[in-house]
């Protein structure tokens, strides 16, 4: 198992970073595995321009990244793939659920989107292959790395976590879309498992419940990134903070999506547990 990582926020809504860091919509995390050599970059935020200018200012060599994983569709985490391409040399592959270029809508009146709104990436398989993309589709777990693996599809299994908002086009007809795309990354340690979202569209719950039966685990080390819960009610906020706290994290880092009512409530009962992290910001996780 992997016994140290470090991951660095390249995207995020915010930044408290002291110096020339950009803040954009969405989210991108560089994970580095140095005992294995291995980096990879899950989502790429919105427009690439700040994914790139702040990997520079944080003297992170994206050169390195072996593998990209997209945790879902939507333009907020895709949309800087195309200009990540072009600056590396050599292309990594690219992990992401086969909905990843379908087309997709959301209207979402709690968030000012009161109008019909394309919501995936700014490109298609075929201009990710043009840029020298290596598509690694699909629907069940993929491993990245040693110890490191994507969720595959995650099961919705509990009333208070649902998708609303969202559509698809499918077989000509326009549907409801309850996410199926929406995956997380996995990384094994030797004490625990680390969970990498994007947004968590799965419900964060749903999400560890299905990574902890997928890895034989009952012991969540650490969970990062978007939890989609900044239009939440206050029901679904209370059951989602009861759920985690029943599951012993020892560390939370909501990020992203999650929005200032959540990460004050999951501040205010698991303040021990919680750690802010913004673009700029790096941190180590360890073995104890």
């Amino acid at each position: 198992m992997v016994s140290h990582i470090r991951i660095t926020a390249l995207v995020d809504n915010e930044t408290h970073f002291e110096g020339p860091i950009l803040s954009e919509n969405g989210i991108s995390l560089l994970v580095e595995v140095p005992e294995i050599n291995f980096s990879v970059l899950v989502d790429t935020g919105i427009t690439g321009d700040t994914l790139i200018n702040n990997s520079k200012v944080l003297k992170k060599d994206l050169s390195k990244v072996k593998a990209v994983f997209l945790t879902h569709n939507h333009y907020d985490h895709t949309g800087g793939l195309i200009k990540l391409l072009d600056v590396l040399e050599e292309k990594p592959i690219i992990v992401a659920h086969p909905d990843i270029f379908s087309p997709k809508y959301a209207i979402l009146p709690s968030l000012n989107l009161k109008i019909l709104t394309y919501t995936g990436p700014p490109f298609s398989a075929e201009d990710v292959r043009i840029h020298g993309g290596k598509l690694l589709l699909s629907k069940s777990p993929v491993p990245v790395a040693q110890d490191i693996i994507t969720s595959g599809e995650i099961p919705r299994e509990n009333s208070f976590e649902y998708v609303d908002g969202f559509y698809r086009v499918e077989n000509g007809s326009f549907i409801k879309d309850d996410l199926p795309d929406d995956q997380a990354l996995i990384i094994g340690m030797d004490d625990g498992i680390v969970v990498i979202l994007g947004c968590g569209h799965s419900g964060i719950v749903n999400t560890l419940n299905h990574v902890m039966s997928l890895t034989k685990s009952s012991k969540i080390k650490a969970v990062i990134g978007g939890l989609h819960l900044i239009d939440a009610h206050e029901e679904r906020i209370e059951a989602t903070i009861r759920e985690l706290k029943k599951m012993d994290i020892e560390v939370i880092a909501p990020m992203h999506c999650t929005g200032f009512k959540a990460k004050s409530r999951i501040y205010s009962e698991m303040k021990g547990q919680y750690k802010e992290i913004y673009a700029g910001d790096s941190f180590e996780i360890r073995s104890d």
